[in-house]
C-alpha cells in the first residue's frame, strides 16, 4: 500500500545507492531526505554533533600548526563524509524501515557492484578484450579508482573499489539472514554467492581474512549446533564439487595463488608499507601527544598529489595527525555516539557490545593496509558497527515459531 512515507523511503534508497556508487550527489540527496522528515533530521544532528565539534577542534589546532588550509579542509571533509554517511544510515526512522531498509539497500547496491565485476570478467573472457581496458574506461567515465592486478595467463584481474572494504561487515549480516530468515532464501543465496565472488576479486588478503572471520562468527552466534553442521557439511560438499569438477577450481587457484602462491612476490607492496610505517612512526614520536594536525603530510611519501595527507597505512597516519590524545578522543567520541545514542537499553547485551568492539577493531586494523578508514566506505562500516544486532533481530521475526523456539 502506498503511504506518505513511500517517497521518503525512495529518497533514502536513492541516497544509499549514490553512497555505494561514490557519487557526490549523495550529499544533496541525504540533505533532501533529512529536510523531508523532521525525526530523521533531529536524530541525524544528535549523532553528528559530537563528531562535528571534535573535527572542528582538530581543524583549528591544525591551522594553528601552520598546516595548509586546503589540506586541512580536505582531510576534515574526508573524515566528516564518513560520519555523515554513518549518521544518515543510523537515523532512518523506523516508520521507513529503519536499519533494515538501510541494510537491504546496501546489500542490493553491493550485489549490483558484484554483478558488474562478473560482467567485466565475462566480457574479457568472451571477447578477448583485456579487462584492464574496460577498467580504465570505467575509471574515466565513473571517476572512481579501481585497484587492479593482472593474473598471469588469465583473463582474471583484481577488481577492488573503496566500498569493498565494507563487504566483510555486510557478509556478517547476510549470513545471519540466511540462517535466521525463511524469506527469499533462493534469492538470498544467489546474492550471497555474488558477494563472495566480489570479495574474492578484491585480491585483498585483509578483506579475505576479515570476511572469513565475520562469516564464521555469524554462523557460530546465529545458529544451533545442527544448523552449524548442515551449513559446514553443505558448504564443504558444494565447494568440493565446484572446485574439483568445474572451472571454478582453476579460477580460485589462480586468484588465491596470485597473493599466496609459492612464487608470488608481494615484496613491493609489503616493503612500501614497511617504509611508510618507519617514516610515520618517526613523525609520531616527534609530537606524540597532540600530533601534527590534520592536513600534515610527509613530502617523501606522497601517494597522490590531490590528497598528499593520505597514506596506505592510514591508521598510523591519523595517529601522526591527531597524536595519541586526539586519537583516543576520536575513539571515545565514536564509542559515546554508538553506545550512547545508537543502542537502546534492551540492546546492551554482552554479545552485542563485544561484536561492536570487534567490528571497530577490524575497522581500525583495516586502516593499516588500505586508506579506507573514512569516506563513504568508512561510514557504512560504522553503521554496521552500531546497528548489526538490530538488523539481525529483524530476521528472527521472519522465522517460523518452531525455528525461533529452537534458539530460545
Amino acid at each position: 500500500m502506498f503511504t506518505i512515507h513511500e517517497p521518503k523511503k525512495f529518497l533514502s534508497k536513492i541516497a544509499i545507492f549514490l553512497i555505494m556508487g561514490r557519487s557526490v550527489l549523495c550529499i544533496p540527496m541525504i540533505g533532501l531526505h533529512l529536510v523531508c522528515d523532521s525525526r530523521a533530521l533531529a536524530r541525524f544532528f544528535k549523532l553528528i554533533a559530537p563528531l562535528t565539534l571534535l573535527i572542528f577542534i582538530f581543524a583549528v589546532y591544525s591551522l594553528n600548526q601552520i598546516n595548509e588550509l586546503r589540506w586541512v579542509l580536505g582531510q576534515s571533509r574526508d573524515i566528516m563524509l564518513a560520519f555523515v554517511v554513518f549518521a544518515f544510515l543510523a537515523s532512518i526512522p523506523a516508520s521507513f524501515g529503519g536499519e533494515l531498509l538501510a541494510y537491504r539497500s546496501l546489500k542490493s547496491a553491493a550485489i549490483f557492484i558484484a554483478v558488474a565485476k562478473v560482467l567485466i570478467i565475462a566480457i574479457g573472457a568472451v571477447t578477448g578484450i583485456d579487462p584492464m581496458v574496460i577498467i580504465k574506461l570505467i575509471t574515466k567515465v565513473w571517476d572512481i579508482h579501481l585497484m587492479t592486478l593482472g593474473v598471469d595467463d588469465s583473463f582474471l584481474t583484481r577488481l577492488q573499489i573503496p566500498i569493498d572494504s565494507a563487504t566483510p561487515f555486510l557478509l556478517y549480516v547476510v549470513v545471519s539472514e540466511l540462517l535466521l530468515s525463511n524469506k527469499n532464501r533462493i534469492r538470498n543465496y544467489i546474492g550471497f554467492a555474488l558477494l563472495l565472488i566480489s570479495l574474492l576479486l578484491t585480491f585483498s588478503r585483509f578483506f579475505w581474512g576479515c570476511g572469513l572471520l565475520l562469516m564464521a562468527l555469524s554462523l557460530i552466534f546465529n545458529s544451533k549446533l545442527s544448523t552449524k553442521m548442515y551449513f559446514i557439511i553443505g558448504a564443504c560438499v558444494i565447494g568440493y564439487i565446484l572446485y574439483a569438477f568445474t572451472p571454478v577450481g582453476d579460477y580460485f587457484d589462480k586468484i588465491v595463488g596470485t597473493r599466496f602462491g609459492a612464487n608470488v612476490n608481494n615484496s613491493a607492496s609489503d616493503s612500501f608499507r614497511i617504509t611508510q610505517k618507519a617514516a610515520l612512526s618517526q613523525r609520531i614520536y616527534d609530537n606524540v601527544i597532540f600530533g601534527h594536525g590534520l592536513g600534515y603530510y610527509l613530502p617523501s611519501l606522497i601517494r597522490a598529489s590531490d590528497t598528499p595527507y593520505l597514506y596506505e597505512n592510514q591508521t598510523l597516519s591519523m595517529i601522526m595527525n591527531l597524536g595519541f590524545v586526539g586519537s583516543i578522543l576520536l575513539m571515545l567520541t565514536l564509542g559515546m555516539v554508538i553506545f550512547g545514542y545508537c543502542y537502546n537499553q534492551q540492546e546492551t547485551k554482552f554479545l552485542n557490545i563485544m561484536l561492536t568492539l570487534l567490528f571497530l577493531t577490524l575497522w581500525v586494523a583495516g586502516g593499516y593496509f588500505n586508506p579506507l578508514l573514512f569516506g563513504s566506505s568508512g561510514g557504512v562500516i560504522l553503521f554496521f558497527c552500531a546497528r548489526h544486532h538490530a538488523i539481525v533481530k529483524n530476521f528472527k521475526t521472519d522465522s517460523s515459531p518452531e525455528f525461533s523456539a529452537a534458539r530460545t
